[in-house]
């Protein structure tokens, strides 16, 4: 392939975060190269580099050094003023968080409109090319409704036709089905396919979701900065017209193959669990023998084979150690610890509204790991917010712990919050604060536990999620799924005896998603902790003790998962 084929061109990209006396060094060094018309998912761990490269890629960050040039154009030597242009022109983006594509108080069609007008396009341009792209996504009936009544999964769809606005040659997209159901997720891959090969786009998109991952023609593994492997299907073929007639074969097996990646310095990362079954250390021989290189390892640096990793509860019940006394369940049979009977909620009036849920009746014990599953806009956000006093039902009940919740006042309503843990969807952490501020912050709000002992605890919830290295960075400074854990380590740090988690594992990889379910579910086989989550999530299924499905504000079906682990 030539150079000429390129539309992307990353050589030796770096990246440099300061914060006070501390760099972080985001992107070491990497190359990268993507194909006019190619379908990339860049995948790697929370933490690995992949949203900063994207963030360079889309010129909404400098690279420290290296080259970047993207359509033609040395991104890293334009002015503001040219990065601006070449945002508005040449590159569209989906984000996560509905929040971050579209105004609220807009309907679908006027925040298309909006960013061409932003561009210069006259009326009749404007309606046009919006009526177009509304159609192509399928919204065209939505056009005029407010992106409030819009399921998740009708939201994204008007993110990507916002995102097109401009008839940009390249798609960037983080993350852009993490709060999608797979049904609804996979709708809208097979929408980015056809519109590829409608618009000849160029699509990059960051996933911890390998399901997404395989829908693309090649994959590129981030690790610490650099790329580490990369996955081509269909033979390799990843440009022109074999790039359009693969998109068509996404529903059958493509075949794949792995390679580790060898950059410009002759440097490669070997995986690490092939590096570990391998038993090489730090150090290793390297010999030229017929038909390659052969690495192994040194005799007297060689590292033991690693057993499974150990699943008891040994790791994470030493969170709740020493913290408030937790309430004890009695000798006899107790009531359920949430009752939830009857629940409406309706949003609106007249022919707008919307009726989120619709007599939900819910019966939830103690120390019970429960999932809400179900399509975007089933309604399991606004039924964790109803039970967690954050807004009340239109009509029906909510009792917790004998208590009727529905019935509070607002101070009663912000002390029962007090002793819930709360993750949210959207983080919802304060960008100008530390990690270890954030966290702290709960402790200092509920006064749950005395002054001398929040350091220490601080950074036991820090160290058990993972950041022990990244106490004292801001939200900006994080990826989304480190941001995540702080999420999850906010809401543990005042031992609450129900936690109320909204899409927790949605921003991080599969491995770091499987030891956070592992850790709650410790939480609740150990501590008697309840959790309720809502989840698209497939491994979620594996944790929890009792799955509820949803659909249409609707408990469609219920079954029982794990009973212990």
């Amino acid at each position: 392939m030539n150079a000429t084929d390129h539309i992307i061109h990353a050589s030796g990209l770096v990246k440099i975060y300061k914060v006070a006396e501390l760099e972080v060094v985001a992107l070491q060094g990497l190359d990268l190269e993507v194909a006019r018309g190619e379908f990339l998912a860049l995948v790697g761990p929370s933490g690995s580099g992949k949203s900063t490269l994207l963030n360079a890629i889309g010129g909404l960050d400098r690279p420290s050094a290296g080259q970047l040039i993207v359509d033609g154009l040395d991104l890293t030597a334009l002015t503001p003023a040219q990065l601006s242009a070449y945002r508005r022109e040449r590159v569209g983006f989906i984000w996560q968080q509905t929040t971050r594509n579209l105004l609220p108080y807009l309907s679908a069609r006027e925040n298309i409109e909006l960013l061409m007008t932003f561009a210069g396009r006259s009326g009749r341009e404007r309606r046009a090319w919006a009526n177009e792209l509304l159609e192509a996504v399928g919204m065209a009936e939505k056009a005029s409704t407010p992106v409030t009544q819009l399921s998740g999964g009708q939201q994204q769809r008007v993110a990507i036709a916002c995102a097109l606005a401009n008839q940009p040659r390249i798609l960037l997209g983080d993350e852009p089905t993490g709060e999608l159901d797979w049904d609804t997720a996979q709708r809208v891959l097979a929408l980015l396919r056809d519109l590829r090969t409608r618009y000849g786009l160029t699509i990059v998109l960051v996933t911890h979701d390998p399901r997404v991952a395989e829908q693309a023609d090649r994959v590129i593994a981030i690790r610490d900065g650099r790329t580490s492997t990369e996955t081509r299907r269909d033979d390799g073929k990843t440009s022109g017209d074999e790039v359009s007639a693969a998109a068509g074969r996404s529903g059958r097996a493509r075949a794949a193959e792995e390679l580790v990646v060898v950059d410009r310095a002759g440097r490669l990362q070997i995986p690490s669990d092939q590096r570990a079954l391998a038993g090489i250390g730090r150090r290793a021989r390297v010999e030229l023998v017929d038909g390659g290189i052969l690495i192994r390892p040194v005799e007297d640096d060689r590292i033991a084979i690693p057993t499974e990793e150990p699943t008891s509860d040994q790791h994470h019940h030493y969170l709740y150690e020493d913290d408030v006394s937790p309430v004890t369940s009695p000798a006899a049979p107790a009531a359920p610890l949430i009752e939830v009977r009857g629940v409406t909620r309706v949003f609106g009036a007249g022919i707008r509204a919307v009726h989120a849920l619709r007599g939900v009746d819910l019966t939830i014990e103690r120390s019970a790991f429960v999932a809400l599953v179900g399509p975007s806009g089933s309604g399991k956000t606004t039924l964790l917010n109803i039970i967690g006093g954050l807004d009340r039902p239109t009509s029906g009940s909510v009792v917790i712990e004998g208590r009727r919740i529905d019935q509070m006042t607002p101070d009663e309503l912000t002390r029962l919050r007090r002793q819930m843990g709360f993750i949210f969807q959207s983080f919802a952490l304060l960008p100008t604060s530390s990690a270890f501020e954030n966290v702290e912050l709960a402790l200092r709000l509920t006064r749950r536990a005395p002054r001398h002992q929040w350091d220490a605890r601080v950074r036991r919830v820090l160290a058990a999620v993972g950041l022990t290295d990244w106490t004292n960075h801001r939200p900006y400074e994080l990826s989304g799924g480190q941001q995540q854990r702080v999420a999850l380590a906010r809401a543990l740090v005042t031992s609450p005896r129900i936690i109320l988690a909204d899409e927790p594992t949605g921003d991080l990889d599969s491995r770091t998603g499987r030891r956070v379910l592992t850790m709650l579910r410790t939480l609740c086989d150990q501590e008697g902790v309840t959790l309720i989550m809502a989840s698209h999530d497939p491994a979620v299924l594996e944790f929890a003790s009792s799955i509820y499905h949803m659909r249409d504000g609707v408990i469609i079906g219920c079954e029982q998962g794990v009973t212990a682990r």
